[in-house]
């Protein structure tokens, strides 16, 4: 099974805050990776520059780092949707980019891994206007580099998440969560743990996943299916 799942002599470069990449970040280290978990890097071009000046070394992006709620339409301002945007693509795609260049100077190959979410296919709380589209961005990114860089065995896939509490919403946001994401019926397996997700990431991550490229993986126990 190692042979599989082990991650033994790989480096893993974990980002974001949340429960779901600290979970991963946990599962990596018991698989023997070397992992560095980046809670709170700044995602602008020179903030991941000098992330990345710090891992030369680097076979596993996990990109988590996440600005999520719900706003109304009268209270989403263009300042917000800009701040959503900003991490949820741009920094996924800043963050992708560098790793490409980091991956391909040592001509092994590796694996880009993006957390996204179930809203950025079917929608789940009402107002999710500016995360669900950002992480429609983020979905669209994973497929372009699995494209792009398949043929130098870099792997690109995005696990979906829903229906597995982890990101609190921002404390200022006026709009209390509605939708299907939060009636209990519409969940046939109940609510979900991180800790359902890391695998997930794991098996990407490994030669278990060395032919999966360019997928968005749903985990949320059946939500879409009520």
């Amino acid at each position: 099974m190692d042979s599989l799942f082990g991650l033994s002599g790989k480096n893993a470069l974990i980002i974001g805050a949340g429960k779901v990449p600290h979970a991963i970040a946990d599962l990596f280290d018991k698989a023997g990776a070397t992992v560095t978990h980046e809670t709170d890097p700044e995602l602008t071009e020179t903030g991941v520059a000098t992330l990345f000046a710090r891992h030369s070394s680097l076979d596993i992006l996990v990109s988590g780092a996440v600005i999520t709620g719900p706003w109304s339409i009268e209270t989403l301002t263009m300042d917000e949707w800009d701040r959503v945007h900003g991490t949820n693509v741009r920094g996924a795609y800043l963050l992708m980019r560098e790793a490409v260049k980091t991956i391909r100077a040592h001509g092994r190959g590796g694996r880009l891994i993006n957390i996204s979410t179930i809203g950025s296919m079917h929608p789940v709380l009402n107002g999710n206007f500016a995360y669900g589209s950002s992480r429609a961005g983020t979905n669209a990114l994973t497929r372009q580099f699995a494209m792009d860089f398949a043929s130098e065995d870099i792997t690109s896939n995005a696990i979906l998440v829903g229906a597995i509490p982890s990101d609190p919403f921002p404390e200022a946001c006026p709009m209390p969560p509605t939708g299907p994401g939060v009636r209990p019926e519409r969940f046939p397996m109940g609510y979900g743990e991180p800790g359902d997700v890391a695998p997930v990431a794991l098996m990407l991550a490994s030669d278990a996943g060395r032919y999966i490229n360019g997928q968005a993986i749903v985990v949320d126990g059946g939500f879409q299916i009520g």
